[in-house]
C-alpha cells in the first residue's frame, strides 16, 4: 500500500518506504473489544478493520520498533451484558496489554472499570457510555452520540430553519441521554418545538416509533440507530413518505444498510461523520491510504462504514506506540495521550487531550465532526461548512 505513495504526505509526515516487523522479536500486546454478532448494536466492521490495521502495520509500518503487534481480541455476543463486558477486561489483564483498542459495546463502561483498576488506558471506538467520555484513562478520536446529536440539531434549526424537530431514540440510558440532552437539548434551545419518540432496543418493528414522529409534522427528524436497526428505521421512513430532512449516525451510511432499503429511498439523508470528504484544502493521503489498507488487508470490509473510526483509533495509537518504543507500559501510553495538544489524527481532525473540550467529558479528545449527505448516484457530499465545533455550539446553547 505504502509504495503506491512514496513522496507524498500523510498524518505522521511523509509517507515512509514499507517495512516488514520482525516476526522473531517480542510483540507488543494490544488488546480490543468489540460486540461483532448481537442482536443489538453490533459492528463486526470495526473488527474487520482492526485486523485490517494489524496487518498494514506489521507488514509495512514495521511494528512498533520492530516487534509484531499482536492484538488480543474479546467480541461481545451480548451488547447489553456488564458481566461480560467486564469478562473481556480481564482478559486484557491477564493477557498483558499495553492498551485497548475500543470498539463499540451498550456496557462497556463495566470493561472501562476493570481497565481503571489496573490502569491500562481505553483508546478510541465508538464512545457511547458516560463512562467513556469521562474517564482520565479513555481517549476518544470521536465526539460520539451527544457530539452527533448536537451538530444535527444545531444544523437542522440554524442552517436549514427547522421549527419543529422529532427526535427518535432507543431506550437505553446513555442513548437517551445524547437523543434528548443534546439532540432535543440544542433544538429547544434554538426555539425548536421537538417531539421525542422512543422504541425498545430490542425491537423488530419501527413502524409504530417513526409513524409517531412523522404524525408530528416535523421539518427534521434526528435518529438514533446503528447495526441492524439502520435499514428497517429507513425503509419505514420511506413507506410513511415522509418529507422531512433525516439525519441519521454515521454507522448507518453502510452502503449495505442503504442497498437493503433502495437507494432511491434514502437520498438526502444526512449521516455524521468524522473526517473530511472535500479534501481539496488538504494534500494528505490519508483517505486513500485507509482505503487501500482495507483493501489489501480487510478485504470485504467496506471502507465508507465505520470502520473508518476503528482503523483511525488503532493508527493514532500505533503512532503513540511508536514514539514511546516497544517497552512502552500503560502508563507511558495513558501519559502521552493525556498531554497531546493538537496531535494530527488519521483522516481526520486534530486531537487534543490535555484539556476538557466539553463539560463533563474529558475523554472526547476531538469533538469536531462533519455531516454529509447522500445524493442522487450514490454520491456522499458535505453539507456542513466544514468542520463543526460541537463545544462552541454547546457554549452557546445549553451550557
Amino acid at each position: 500500500v505504502l509504495s503506491r505513495f512514496q513522496g507524498a504526505e500523510w498524518f505522521n509526515g511523509d509517507v515512509p518506504e514499507p517495512v516488514a516487523a520482525d516476526d522473531s522479536l517480542e510483540p507488543v500486546k494490544v488488546g480490543f473489544i468489540n460486540v461483532d454478532n448481537a442482536p443489538v448494536a453490533a459492528m463486526p466492521e470495526l473488527h474487520s478493520a482492526v485486523d485490517g490495521w494489524v496487518e498494514f502495520v506489521n507488514n509495512e509500518l514495521g511494528g512498533v520498533d520492530g516487534h509484531p503487534v499482536e492484538v488480543v481480541a474479546c467480541p461481545l455476543g451480548n451488547a447489553l451484558s456488564p458481566e461480560e463486558a467486564a469478562g473481556c477486561a480481564r482478559k486484557m489483564v491477564e493477557s498483558e496489554v499495553v492498551a485497548v483498542l475500543g470498539g463499540i459495546g451498550l456496557s462497556t463502561g463495566a470493561a472501562l472499570a476493570v481497565l481503571e483498576e489496573n490502569d491500562i488506558p481505553w483508546v478510541g471506538g465508538i464512545p457511547v457510555n458516560p463512562e467513556e467520555m469521562s474517564s482520565d484513562l479513555s481517549f476518544q478520536f470521536s465526539g460520539g452520540s451527544p457530539g452527533a446529536f448536537t451538530a444535527m440539531a444545531h444544523q437542522a434549526v440554524t442552517e436549514d430553519g427547522a421549527e419543529k424537530v422529532a427526535v427518535i431514540y432507543g431506550d437505553f440510558p446513555s442513548i437517551k441521554a445524547a437523543a434528548v440532552d443534546y439532540g432535543a437539548g440544542v433544538a429547544e434551545a434554538l426555539g425548536a418545538e421537538v417531539t421525542e419518540v422512543e422504541y425498545p432496543m430490542v425491537s423488530q418493528d419501527y413502524t409504530a416509533p417513526v409513524q409517531k414522529a412523522v404524525e408530528a409534522q416535523p421539518d427534521a427528524i434526528l435518529v438514533s440507530a446503528a447495526d441492524t436497526s439502520c435499514a428497517p428505521i429507513m425503509q419505514a421512513l420511506s413507506d410513511l413518505n415522509n418529507d422531512a430532512t433525516v439525519y441519521m449516525v454515521g454507522s448507518c451510511a453502510d452502503p449495505r444498510a442503504i442497498e437493503q432499503v433502495g437507494e432511491e429511498n434514502v437520498v438526502g439523508t444526512r449521516f455524521n461523520i468524522e473526517n473530511r470528504l472535500d479534501q481539496t484544502a488538504s494534500s494528505v493521503a490519508d483517505t486513500e491510504i485507509y482505503s487501500y489498507a482495507m483493501e489489501q488487508y480487510a478485504p470485504g470490509t467496506t471502507p465508507e462504514s465505520a470502520a473508518t473510526v476503528a482503523f483511525r483509533g488503532a493508527m493514532n495509537l500505533w503512532v503513540v506506540l511508536d514514539e514511546i518504543g516497544a517497552d512502552a507500559t500503560p502508563a507511558d501510553i495513558a501519559g502521552k495521550l493525556r498531554e497531546s495538544s493538537d496531535q494530527p489524527s488519521v483522516d481526520g481532525h486534530p486531537y487534543t487531550c490535555s484539556v476538557e473540550q466539553i463539560p463533563g467529558f474529558v475523554s472526547v479528545c476531538a469533538r469536531q465532526l462533519v455531516l454529509v449527505e447522500l445524493t442522487d448516484g450514490g454520491e456522499l457530499v458535505e453539507v456542513s461548512d466544514g468542520w463543526i465545533d460541537v463545544p462552541a455550539i454547546l457554549d452557546n446553547t445549553i451550557n
